[in-house]
């Protein structure tokens, strides 16, 4: 066989049965391996050339486009997304991260060779979330950055020199909102006025501080006597939580022989975290004299609560966490010194 003057044509001749001898013409580029009809003087000869030339010439692109992407910062985050690292993390948390990677980052850095981010794209992309949205959420956009990073050294996908492009970047500071903590006047206020199912919402908050989505996937199976065992979505931490006799003694009057999870709506249904402090937010703003409280705000609550009954700081810290614990203490502390305040004030009036 050879090769004629044009590109990628080869030629090989076969002597037929009366003794002559026949051209035959094939294509060959890029996996395609396919004959030419005719000969090079005919037109259908160059027409099917001239297809297979532009077939040849996709398939190049493609697999020089699926090399360039194997580098690819998109790559990376498909990589992740595809990990069994993701795979164990909680519902909630697989998509505030999916939703970080794909609307935040990808769009700006997804072409670029991950090998190639160094921490002034990351700031790029982090400042430019913080002017549209909020420096909370860019702070996520930086941290979502190092954790990737931090998945890829683990994988072997980075030179041994590679430094991780999030770290060193320090968080914007914005303006932050206090979380106000429920007084117990509040609380009794809000149950004596709200529908019997929220009351159980209020008193699991407020005797377990735990988290909204721990709140609401909590199961009967776990109100076992006099104590609540409960495994954290965040942490997946297991805890074991004494049950506050005003708790124990709702649960027992609401419990049902059905099971399923304890908190559910006025229809009976479970519910989502979303949905919970919906309804929560609704409840306190048709209430008279009841100032704008969150469920969040319960959680402090908690453990503001448990300080004054003279709870130690491991004991608080190991059922709501240490920086819910620190927050809470902050802004209850700045309440009580308010109230102190105007006390003091109204003595010497």
């Amino acid at each position: 066989m050879v090769r004629t003057d044009l590109p990628y044509v080869y030629c090989s001749s076969k002597k037929l049965a009366s003794g002559k001898y026949r051209d035959y013409w094939r294509f060959r580029r890029n996996g395609i391996d396919t004959p030419l009809p005719g000969q090079p003087t005919e037109p259908a000869f160059h027409t099917r050339y001239g297809e297979l030339m532009k077939q040849a010439e996709v398939r190049a692109q493609s697999t020089a486009d699926r090399e360039a992407d194997r580098y690819s910062f998109a790559y990376l985050c498909r990589r992740f997304l595809a990990s069994a690292e993701f795979a164990s993390l909680a519902p909630k948390t697989q998509s505030d991260y999916r939703s970080t990677i794909e609307d935040r980052l990808v769009p700006i850095l997804g072409p670029e060779r991950f090998d190639c981010i160094d921490r002034a794209s990351v700031k790029v992309v982090r400042d430019d979330v913080a002017r549209k949205l909020s420096p909370r959420t860019a702070h996520k956009v930086k941290q979502m950055v190092s954790r990737l990073y931090s998945w890829a050294e683990e994988e072997s996908l980075l030179p041994a020199t590679f430094i991780n492009p999030a770290s060193g970047i320090r968080r914007i500071k914005g303006k932050t909102t206090p979380i106000e903590v429920w007084s117990i006047e509040e609380i009794r206020l809000f149950l004596g006025h709200c529908q019997p199912w929220l009351q159980t919402v209020v008193l699991l908050a407020l005797y377990t501080g735990q988290r909204r989505e721990d709140l609401v996937t909590m199961e009967w199976t776990a109100v076992q006597g006099s104590t609540l065992r409960v495994r954290q979505n965040k942490t997946k931490e297991p805890l074991t939580i004494p049950a506050h006799p005003e708790l124990a003694k709702h649960l027992k009057k609401v419990r049902t022989k059905f099971g399923g999870t304890v908190i559910r709506d006025r229809k009976g249904k479970p519910m989502t975290a979303d949905a919970l402090s919906y309804e929560i937010y609704h409840a306190v703003r048709k209430i008279d004299g009841m100032p704008n409280r969150s469920l969040h705000g319960l959680r402090y609550a908690a453990a503001a609560m448990l300080e004054e009954a003279g709870c130690s700081v491991i004991e608080i810290s190991s059922i709501i966490g240490h920086r819910t614990y620190q927050m809470a203490i902050k802004y209850a502390r700045q309440r009580r010194d308010a109230e102190a305040a105007m006390r003091r004030v109204e003595l010497l009036g």
